[in-house]
């Protein structure tokens, strides 16, 4: 009895799980169509939810009551930081959730949605996506699909985002230091560019006597200015003694008054 007890228990929470989760189909109905309208272009780690919408359209005569499926595949951050919450007239609505790996998971409405699904009709999902603030970088895949209320798959829609998250965001590079030689290559001057001419050494200096340097004076400048003077006083003496002798030859002429004999 108890074996047929756990047996029958088993199977029911199979039959949930199965009613609740469907499975990946492997053809959609013709005749719907499933657009995921609304999303973000990049999710930022530890910032505000953001909404994904999603809504499925119909050219069947026949109307259909709908259940949502959203897949998430994730590169970068871990699966339990993100935060999912389907919405419906500003409610959460109730879902199940199938984890599908490291990477990706399932979640599926428990309910039909309260839409109904005909020619010129639509029915609108929408999602409340957040991640938390220690989440990697990277990106999320979304795949929403609607199922009718036999679980066959009407049509299926793909969405991709990034993520900016604070421990996969790359720090920005230092430039490196130049290494000592680059340093001096760079304090060289360049080929064309004038090189400052060196400073002239003390012995350079003393070698062109300037007129304030305290060594050996020109004698050139005073030896012109004695001659001039001695060619001066010479030619003045010349002068006195041309007029000297000048005048000792003019000197007065004999008065000789000779007695009458």
């Amino acid at each position: 009895m108890r074996h047929r007890t756990a047996l029958l228990s088993t199977v029911l929470a199979v039959v949930v799980a199965t009613l609740a989760l469907p499975g990946r189909a492997g053809a959609v109905e013709p005749g719907f169509a499933v657009a995921i309208t609304e999303v973000p272009a990049t999710f930022t780690a530890g910032k505000q939810a953001r909404t994904v919408t999603v809504v499925a359209s119909s050219e069947a005569r026949r109307c259909q009551k709908v259940r949502w499926s959203l897949i998430l595949q994730v590169d970068g951050p871990e699966l339990d930081e993100i935060q999912v919450a389907r919405v419906e007239d500003g409610r959460d609505f109730p879902v199940q959730v199938q984890n599908g790996g490291a990477d990706s998971t399932r979640i599926t409405d428990v309910r039909l949605d309260p839409g109904q699904l005909c020619r010129g009709r639509t029915v609108t999902a929408r999602y409340e996506i957040a991640f938390d603030d220690d989440a990697d970088a990277g990106e999320v895949i979304f795949q929403a699909q609607a199922f009718n209320a036999r679980q066959t798959l009407l049509q299926e829609s793909t969405a991709r985002s990034r993520i900016e998250g604070e421990k996969g965001e790359a720090e920005p590079t230092a430039s490196p230091k130049p290494s000592p030689s680059e340093t001096e290559e760079a304090e060289e001057p360049a080929a064309d560019e004038a090189a400052p001419q060196p400073a002239e050494s003390d012995d350079d200096l003393a070698s062109v006597p300037t007129a304030g340097d305290a060594g050996t004076p020109s004698l050139l400048g005073p030896g012109l200015i004695v001659g001039g003077v001695l060619v001066f006083v010479g030619v003045g003496l010349l002068l006195r003694l041309r007029m000297r002798g000048r005048d000792q030859k003019q000197g007065p002429a004999p008065t000789g008054f000779y007695p009458a004999g």
